[in-house]
Protein backbone atom coordinates (compact mmCIF):
# COMPACT_ATOMS: atom_id res chain seq x y z
CA UNK A 1 0.00 0.00 0.00
CA UNK A 2 1.32 3.65 -0.86
CA UNK A 3 1.22 6.40 1.37
CA UNK A 4 -1.21 8.48 -0.66
CA UNK A 5 -3.60 5.60 -0.57
CA UNK A 6 -3.32 5.11 3.20
CA UNK A 7 -3.83 8.36 3.63
CA UNK A 8 -7.12 8.80 1.36
CA UNK A 9 -8.43 5.93 3.51
CA UNK A 10 -7.54 7.87 6.85
CA UNK A 11 -9.19 10.73 5.77
CA UNK A 12 -12.30 8.68 4.59
CA UNK A 13 -12.66 5.86 6.15
CA UNK A 14 -16.27 4.96 4.42
CA UNK A 15 -13.80 3.49 1.50
CA UNK A 16 -12.86 0.71 3.54
CA UNK A 17 -13.98 -2.31 2.18
CA UNK A 18 -13.26 -5.70 1.23
CA UNK A 19 -10.28 -5.42 -0.70
CA UNK A 20 -8.13 -2.83 1.53
CA UNK A 21 -8.40 -5.78 4.57
CA UNK A 22 -5.47 -7.25 3.28
CA UNK A 23 -3.58 -4.42 2.56
CA UNK A 24 -3.89 -3.01 6.00
CA UNK A 25 -3.02 -6.56 7.53
CA UNK A 26 0.31 -6.74 5.40
CA UNK A 27 0.60 -2.91 6.67
CA UNK A 28 0.37 -4.19 10.49
CA UNK A 29 2.56 -7.29 9.98
CA UNK A 30 5.28 -5.61 8.59
CA UNK A 31 5.13 -2.59 10.47
CA UNK A 32 3.55 -4.13 14.12
CA UNK A 33 4.47 -0.58 15.85
CA UNK A 34 2.31 1.79 13.94
CA UNK A 35 -0.66 2.53 15.60
CA UNK A 36 -2.91 4.54 12.82
CA UNK A 37 -2.24 1.84 10.50
CA UNK A 38 -3.91 -0.84 13.70
CA UNK A 39 -6.89 2.04 14.20
CA UNK A 40 -7.52 1.53 10.55
CA UNK A 41 -7.41 -2.15 9.82
CA UNK A 42 -9.41 -2.56 12.83
CA UNK A 43 -12.13 0.15 11.88
CA UNK A 44 -11.84 -1.85 8.22
CA UNK A 45 -12.36 -4.91 9.82
CA UNK A 46 -15.69 -3.69 11.47
CA UNK A 47 -16.74 -2.73 8.66
CA UNK A 48 -16.62 -5.60 6.57
CA UNK A 49 -18.59 -7.38 9.49
CA UNK A 50 -15.09 -9.39 10.09
CA UNK A 51 -15.57 -12.36 12.28
CA UNK A 52 -11.73 -11.94 13.12
CA UNK A 53 -12.98 -8.19 14.55
CA UNK A 54 -12.71 -9.27 18.12
CA UNK A 55 -9.51 -10.62 18.31
CA UNK A 56 -7.67 -8.20 16.51
CA UNK A 57 -9.37 -5.55 18.96
CA UNK A 58 -7.91 -7.38 21.77
CA UNK A 59 -4.30 -6.79 19.87
CA UNK A 60 -5.27 -3.72 19.31
CA UNK A 61 -5.99 -2.39 22.48
CA UNK A 62 -2.99 -3.41 23.85
CA UNK A 63 -1.13 -1.46 21.07
CA UNK A 64 -2.94 1.78 21.23
CA UNK A 65 -1.57 4.01 23.99
CA UNK A 66 -4.88 5.57 24.43
CA UNK A 67 -8.08 3.69 24.70
CA UNK A 68 -10.63 6.85 24.30
CA UNK A 69 -9.43 7.83 20.95
CA UNK A 70 -9.66 3.64 19.89
CA UNK A 71 -13.32 3.89 21.50
CA UNK A 72 -14.18 6.98 19.63
CA UNK A 73 -12.29 6.12 16.54
CA UNK A 74 -14.67 2.39 16.11
CA UNK A 75 -17.41 4.36 17.88
CA UNK A 76 -18.49 8.19 16.24
CA UNK A 77 -17.24 10.10 13.05
CA UNK A 78 -13.93 9.82 12.16
CA UNK A 79 -13.59 13.10 10.50
CA UNK A 80 -14.02 14.84 14.02
CA UNK A 81 -11.65 13.14 15.73
CA UNK A 82 -9.23 13.34 12.85
CA UNK A 83 -9.88 17.32 13.25
CA UNK A 84 -9.30 17.52 16.66
CA UNK A 85 -6.37 14.96 17.19
CA UNK A 86 -4.31 15.72 14.34
CA UNK A 87 -3.70 11.74 13.28
CA UNK A 88 -2.60 12.88 9.59
CA UNK A 89 0.15 14.60 11.26
CA UNK A 90 1.51 10.96 12.18
CA UNK A 91 1.31 9.75 8.33
CA UNK A 92 4.10 11.79 7.11
CA UNK A 93 6.29 11.22 4.19
CA UNK A 94 8.85 10.47 5.57
CA UNK A 95 7.06 7.19 6.80
CA UNK A 96 8.26 4.55 4.62
CA UNK A 97 5.23 1.96 3.61
CA UNK A 98 6.44 0.52 0.49
CA UNK A 99 9.82 -0.28 -0.89
CA UNK A 100 12.62 0.20 1.10
CA UNK A 101 15.01 0.57 -1.46
CA UNK A 102 14.11 4.06 -1.27
CA UNK A 103 15.75 5.10 1.78
CA UNK A 104 19.20 6.82 1.23
CA UNK A 105 21.57 6.60 4.18
CA UNK A 106 22.15 9.96 5.61
CA UNK A 107 18.58 10.65 5.84
CA UNK A 108 17.22 9.91 9.24
CA UNK A 109 18.91 12.00 12.20
CA UNK A 110 20.56 9.13 13.75
CA UNK A 111 22.16 9.16 10.43
CA UNK A 112 23.06 12.58 10.03
CA UNK A 113 24.27 12.35 14.44
CA UNK A 114 26.73 9.18 13.01
CA UNK A 115 28.07 11.40 10.30
CA UNK A 116 28.77 14.26 12.35
CA UNK A 117 31.66 12.09 14.49
CA UNK A 118 30.21 12.47 18.09
CA UNK A 119 33.01 11.25 19.65
CA UNK A 120 35.71 14.41 18.22
CA UNK A 121 32.85 16.75 20.07
CA UNK A 122 35.11 18.25 23.17
CA UNK A 123 38.36 16.16 22.38
CA UNK A 124 40.27 19.56 21.82
CA UNK A 125 39.32 20.74 25.45
CA UNK A 126 42.90 19.00 26.89
CA UNK A 127 44.71 20.50 24.05
CA UNK A 128 45.74 23.44 26.37
CA UNK A 129 46.73 21.68 29.15
CA UNK A 130 50.10 21.43 30.54
CA UNK A 131 52.21 19.00 31.91
CA UNK A 132 52.91 20.56 34.97
CA UNK A 133 49.13 21.25 35.51
CA UNK A 134 48.36 17.42 34.74
CA UNK A 135 50.65 16.57 37.42
CA UNK A 136 48.91 18.63 40.20
CA UNK A 137 45.84 16.78 39.15
CA UNK A 138 47.04 13.93 39.65
CA UNK A 139 48.72 14.73 42.90
CA UNK A 140 45.85 16.25 44.44
CA UNK A 141 43.74 12.89 43.21
CA UNK A 142 45.89 11.32 45.33
CA UNK A 143 45.76 13.42 48.49
CA UNK A 144 43.40 12.27 51.60
CA UNK A 145 41.51 14.83 52.92
CA UNK A 146 40.91 14.51 56.42
CA UNK A 147 36.92 15.90 56.20
CA UNK A 148 35.59 12.78 54.29
CA UNK A 149 36.43 10.00 57.38
CA UNK A 150 34.02 7.15 57.51
CA UNK A 151 33.57 3.83 59.44
CA UNK A 152 33.58 2.17 56.56
CA UNK A 153 37.22 3.80 55.65
CA UNK A 154 38.76 3.26 58.98
CA UNK A 155 37.29 -0.26 59.05
CA UNK A 156 39.75 -0.57 55.62
CA UNK A 157 42.60 0.89 57.28
CA UNK A 158 42.48 -1.38 60.06
CA UNK A 159 41.85 -4.30 57.63
CA UNK A 160 44.95 -3.24 55.75
CA UNK A 161 46.55 -3.28 59.05
CA UNK A 162 47.08 0.53 58.22
CA UNK A 163 46.84 1.00 62.31
CA UNK A 164 47.84 4.25 62.62
CA UNK A 165 45.26 5.68 60.42
CA UNK A 166 42.80 3.71 61.20
CA UNK A 167 43.10 5.20 64.58
CA UNK A 168 43.16 8.68 63.30
CA UNK A 169 39.99 8.04 61.40
CA UNK A 170 38.36 6.35 64.53
CA UNK A 171 39.48 9.11 66.85
CA UNK A 172 38.12 11.61 64.30
CA UNK A 173 35.11 9.82 64.25
CA UNK A 174 34.38 9.82 67.70
CA UNK A 175 34.45 13.36 67.29
CA UNK A 176 32.98 13.81 65.06
CA UNK A 177 29.65 10.73 66.64
CA UNK A 178 29.81 11.19 70.14
CA UNK A 179 26.71 8.60 70.96
CA UNK A 180 29.04 6.07 68.99
CA UNK A 181 32.11 7.57 71.13
CA UNK A 182 32.38 3.84 73.55
CA UNK A 183 32.32 1.79 70.39
CA UNK A 184 34.88 4.13 68.42
CA UNK A 185 36.94 3.94 72.05
CA UNK A 186 37.31 0.19 72.17
CA UNK A 187 38.35 0.00 68.74
CA UNK A 188 41.22 2.20 69.43
CA UNK A 189 42.33 0.05 72.55
CA UNK A 190 42.29 -3.02 70.07
CA UNK A 191 44.19 -0.99 67.59
CA UNK A 192 46.89 -0.03 70.57
CA UNK A 193 46.95 -3.64 71.08
CA UNK A 194 47.76 -4.80 68.06
CA UNK A 195 50.56 -1.79 67.67
CA UNK A 196 52.32 -3.02 70.70
CA UNK A 197 52.52 -6.82 69.59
Amino acid sequence: MQIEQFNKLLANPVLLNNETVEDLKNMVEEHPSFQVAWLLYLKNLKQIKSPNFNSVLKKVAIRIYDRKLLYKFLNKNFHKIHNDLGVESVVSQNYQLGNKSNVIPGDSLIDKFLLAKPGAIGQNKNENISAEQINDVEKKSTTENGEIITETLASIYFQQKNYKKAEEAYKKLSLKYPEKSVYFATRIEEIEKLKNI
